[in-house]
C-alpha cells in the first residue's frame, strides 16, 4: 500500500513537471524576438513604421528595436555586427562582399526609379531633356547619349557608395561612353541638395527626399532612372547571410510582415504616408504626405504580396528580374573601379529575398 501510495505521488509529481516544462517551454517561444533595425530617413524604408504602428511586427511575435541614422551609417553598423539588419541596396551589398562581408539583400522591400538627373534650368537653358529628345527620336541609347554629353565636364554630385552611382554608370554605359569623362564629386546624400543650390555641382543624382527637395527650389529634371529599365535599383534590409541562415523561421516572418505592410500602405495611403512623413521629419528630412502620392508605385514600386515578387523578380520575364539587375550592377562596379575584376561572389549569395519571401 505504502509503495503504490509513492507510485501515485511520483506521477503526480511527474505530471506536474512535464506540464510545468511545456508552459514554460511556450512562454519561451511566445516572447518576443527582438531585432536591431539600423534606419536611414528615406520614405521607402520608413514605411517600417507603418507596420510598427499597426501592430504588425508585434502579432508575429516580433520586437524592433530602431536606430536611426543615415544610409553609409546604417551599412557601417550592419557590416560591423552592431544591428541585424539595416538599409541597403544591391550594389552596397556587393561592394561589402567585395571587401570580405557575407552581407545579403535579404528583404526586398522597394524598386527605385526616382534618381533623377537634376540640374538649374536657368543657368543651363539651352539644355536638352530626355522628355524633350525623346519626341523625335526612338533611339533610347542615343538619347542617353544626347543627355549625357551635355554633362561632360561638369561636376556630377552623387554618392559614389551607392545605387544611384551605380545608375549613372548604367547611363553612361548605354550612351556608349566613359564614365573618366565625367567629373564625380561624391556626396552623402544628405548633402547633395544645397552643395546644387550652392552650385558646388552642376548635376546631382539623389534620392527621393533630396530631389523633391531642390525641386521646390526651381529645379528641374535631365532625366531619371525610369527612362532606362535596367537602372532600377532593388533594395530594402540587408543582414548576413550568417544571420539569416541561424534565423530563418525569423527572417521569413520580417518578409511577410513587409509585404503586410506594403498592401495596407497601398489601400490605405493617407494614414500610411503620416507615419512615413512622421519619420522623416524625425531623421531631419521635411517631407509633406501629399507628397508621397506622386512617389508611391510611380518613382519606386513595392512589393505587395509574394506572388507579386515572384512575378516581377524571380520570373526572368518580370519588369525587375533580379539576376539582370545584380549582374548589371557587378559589371557597372567592376567598370568603375568600385570592385576587383575577379569578383566572384554566387549572385543567389547577394540576394537572399530569393529564400525570404517563400512561406
Amino acid at each position: 500500500m505504502r509503495n503504490l501510495k509513492y507510485r501515485k505521488l511520483w506521477v503526480v509529481l511527474l505530471t506536474f513537471c512535464v506540464g510545468s516544462s511545456i508552459a514554460l517551454s511556450n512562454l519561451a517561444t511566445a516572447a518576443p524576438k527582438k531585432v536591431k533595425v539600423a534606419l536611414s530617413s528615406f520614405q521607402d524604408v520608413c514605411s517600417i513604421y507603418v507596420g510598427v504602428e499597426k501592430r504588425f511586427y508585434k502579432k508575429r511575435g516580433i520586437t524592433l528595436d530602431i536606430k536611426r541614422t543615415d544610409w553609409p551609417g546604417a551599412n557601417e553598423l550592419g557590416v560591423g555586427g552592431q544591428v541585424d539588419i539595416w538599409t541597403t541596396s544591391e550594389a552596397d551589398v556587393i561592394q561589402q562582399n567585395n571587401a570580405g562581408a557575407d552581407t545579403t539583400l535579404a528583404f526586398p522591400l522597394f524598386y527605385f526609379g526616382g534618381g533623377g538627373l537634376m540640374y538649374d534650368p536657368k543657368k543651363y537653358d539651352t539644355w536638352k531633356t530626355f522628355e524633350q529628345v525623346a519626341k523625335t527620336n526612338k533611339d533610347l541609347n542615343q538619347n542617353i547619349k544626347t543627355i549625357l554629353t551635355q554633362l561632360i565636364d561638369k561636376k556630377i554630385g552623387v554618392s559614389s557608395g551607392g545605387g544611384e552611382y551605380v545608375t549613372f554608370v548604367e547611363l553612361v554605359s548605354k550612351a556608349g561612353l566613359k564614365i573618366e569623362q565625367f567629373k564625380i564629386i561624391d556626396l552623402a546624400q544628405e548633402e547633395l541638395p544645397p552643395a546644387l543650390i550652392a552650385g558646388s555641382v552642376d548635376i546631382m543624382i539623389a534620392g527621393i527626399p533630396q530631389r523633391l527637395a531642390v525641386i521646390k527650389q526651381g529645379y528641374s529634371t535631365l532625366m531619371d532612372q525610369r527612362s532606362l529599365p535596367s537602372s532600377i535599383v532593388h533594395a530594402g534590409f540587408g543582414a548576413k547571410r550568417s544571420w539569416v541562415n541561424k534565423n530563418m523561421a525569423l527572417a521569413k516572418k520580417i518578409q511577410a510582415t513587409i509585404f503586410q505592410t506594403l498592401t495596407y500602405i497601398e489601400k490605405n495611403p493617407t494614414p500610411s504616408f503620416k507615419i512615413i512623413s512622421k519619420c522623416l521629419a524625425e531623421g531631419g528630412t521635411k517631407v509633406d504626405p501629399s507628397d508621397l502620392t506622386g512617389v508611391w508605385n510611380i518613382m519606386e514600386y513595392f512589393p505587395s504580396d509574394q506572388k507579386w515578387y515572384v512575378n516581377e523578380v524571380v520570373n526572368k520575364n518580370g519588369k525587375f528580374y533580379w539576376k539582370e539587375r545584380f549582374s548589371t550592377v557587378v559589371k557597372n562596379l567592376k567598370d568603375g573601379g568600385k570592385i576587383k575584376k575577379d569578383f566572384a561572389v554566387p549572385l543567389r549569395d547577394l540576394n537572399y529575398g530569393l529564400k525570404t519571401h517563400k512561406k
